[in-house]
């Protein structure tokens, strides 16, 4: 029988020797004294003295030249629960291939561990994590905010993957410029909306910049069209929320300077109240409930006063209150209209209120493209029905 001490002493000599018989194999040899080593330690329920001979062993194997003999060790290491964090977080941060075999292939990481990883580990590795079938809130959220574009890339791509508000926030800043990225970005189903919006932004300044844009329409043209775009899909975007979204989005619309005077006007001209009433209260200063009650009081004298508040001109009390009085009357069926009539009926009460000026203007030039629009959307429909 061996007693404590001689097995303490057996221990060094072993690795000793190993580390001599390395020296001298083969790299397949010692690619399979890698493997043999690792399944040792996954498999055989070795402890003690033992464990501590085989740590050791793999431990040399960690320095060897050949790439092949720390893929085997990777390879074999990856299925195991009880793998020394040292082990691991070596072969995370070698080259490529054995990176990502290890930290792809093993399903015994903690989301601690892989927090871990995505922090320190090699530019393999993170990508490996972000392709994982499940990657954690934490786990993301370090990615995002360090990550490289390709690691960024597949975390938007990977359904797996669970993105808080603050880590699509933190993407959306750091690669909204990066086309891949925003496409990746606006495909998923769980983009927050102000992220959304965001990202709708950075695609108006792509286009605004684009010189193929530029040189078709001149850089005023192109900045207007690129403007108009942008402020239809935040209506589109916006006729999507829920009752409970639209408040936060109506806040984040006031934050980012977004709320303009034809921005008011095309949500109110497509029937979206709760939006409008939302954008009116954040910037006028009064509780959404009293301008609720303003709007569908139908009475102008308040609604324009309400306006002024606002610091909106004027003259656009006049087109709000003809807009909501539109869509009351075909809520509640006194009006058979077609909503896409809408822009072209405002067009008309625009034209015939004859106050001709600037602000009036410029309200009846997008009320203008507003019919327009509408009626470009009813005859797609109209096709795809026929269709």
């Amino acid at each position: 029988m061996v007693g404590p001490c001689e097995s303490k002493v057996k221990g060094p000599m072993i690795v000793q020797r190993f580390a001599k018989w390395a020296g001298e194999a083969t790299t397949r040899e010692r690619s399979d004294a890698a493997t043999m080593l690792a399944e040792a330690l996954v498999h055989s329920g070795a402890e003690g003295a033992d464990r501590e001979t085989i740590i050791a062993s793999l431990t040399l194997l960690l320095d060897d030249p050949s790439p092949a003999v720390r893929l085997a060790m990777a390879k074999a290491l990856s299925n195991g629960r009880d793998v020394p964090r040292s082990l691991i977080f070596a072969l995370a941060a070698d080259v490529d291939r054995v990176a990502t075999e290890i930290v792809r292939g093993s399903p015994y990481l903690s989301a601690a561990d892989l927090v871990d990883l995505a922090a320190v580990g090699s530019p393999a590795a993170r990508l490996a994590i972000a392709e994982r079938p499940v990657v954690p809130l934490p786990v993301a959220a370090v990615i995002a905010e360090g990550g490289e574009p390709q690691a960024a890339l597949a975390l938007c791509r990977n359904d797996g993957a669970a993105l808080a508000e603050r880590t699509f926030k933190c993407l959306a800043d750091r690669f909204g410029g990066d086309a891949p990225i925003r496409e990746a970005l606006l495909s998923r189903s769980d983009l927050p909306p102000s992220v959304r919006h965001q990202l709708m932004l950075a695609v108006r300044d792509a286009l605004a910049g684009s010189a193929l844009i530029t040189n078709l329409f001149g850089k005023k043209r192109a900045e207007t069209l690129a403007f108009g775009a942008a402020e239809r899909g935040t209506s589109l975007l916006a006729e999507t929320l829920s009752s409970r979204q639209t408040p936060d989005f109506g806040d984040y619309l006031r934050g980012t300077g977004a709320v303009t005077p034809s921005l008011l006007l095309r949500v109110a001209a497509a029937g979206n109240i709760e939006l409008f009433t939302t954008l009116l209260a954040s910037l006028s200063g009064r509780s959404e409930r009293r301008v609720a009650a303003i709007v569908s009081g139908a009475r102008s004298s308040a609604l324009r006063a309400l306006v002024l508040e606002a610091g909106l001109p004027e003259p656009m009390a006049f087109l709000f209150s003809e807009a909501v009085s539109l869509w009351r009357r075909i809520a509640r069926g006194e009006e058979a209209l077609r909503p896409a009539a809408v822009p072209a009926i405002l067009l008309a009460r625009a034209a015939a209120n004859n106050q001709e000026t600037a602000v009036m203007a410029q309200a009846t030039a997008l009320l203008r493209r507003l019919a327009d629009e509408a009626q470009r959307d009813a005859a797609r429909e109209a096709a795809r029905a026929a269709a």
